[in-house]
């Protein structure tokens, strides 16, 4: 590889890790985002939940219907609890991940729409983005790799 071609190597090299740092250093700002929309699902279930239960929703329904509903909101809230919990309870270190496990993909959606990224100043943050930028670095090696031991090869075949 010559001058120029190391040179494009290491510009590559930059943009990957950049890219990488920088999006993953928007990981614990996200996962705020997602909290709060959780939240919000979460105060809106319960009070359907109450509302349901006190007759004011759906008021038509007999004592037994009103009760099967109030068990599917019921079960509905507590799933919503135990998400948000899982995740907010959780170190800021580790949010990003259980989110990403145990996080309901369509409040995902809906936050990621609303979503502005954040500048990382806390050390979540920049340890999210030493980490994209580590992540993203061993990729781009890993692309960069298969090329590079085929010029060699054919080096070695020609030289």
């Amino acid at each position: 590889m010559g001058w120029i071609g190391r040179k494009f190597d290491n510009l590559g090299s930059a943009v990957a890790g950049a890219g990488g740092g920088m999006g993953l250093s928007q990981a614990p700002a996200f996962t705020q985002a997602y909290l709060q929309r959780l939240g919000g699902h979460l105060d809106e279930a319960r009070r359907t939940l109450q509302l349901v239960e006190q007759g004011v929703l759906v008021p038509e329904l007999t004592a037994a219907e009103r009760e099967q509903a109030a068990v599917g909101f019921a079960d509905r809230v507590a799933e919503l609890e135990a998400t948000y919990a899982s995740i907010a309870d959780a170190s800021p270190l580790m949010q990003p991940i259980l989110m990403m496990r145990h996080g309901d993909s369509e409040i995902a959606r809906r936050a990621w729409e609303a979503f502005t990224p954040a500048v990382p100043i806390d050390a979540p943050s920049l340890i999210w983005t030493g980490i994209g930028v580590v992540a993203a670095l061993l990729v781009y090696e890993l692309f960069k790799s298969p090329a590079a031991v085929v010029k060699r090869r054919r080096r070695r075949h020609t030289g």
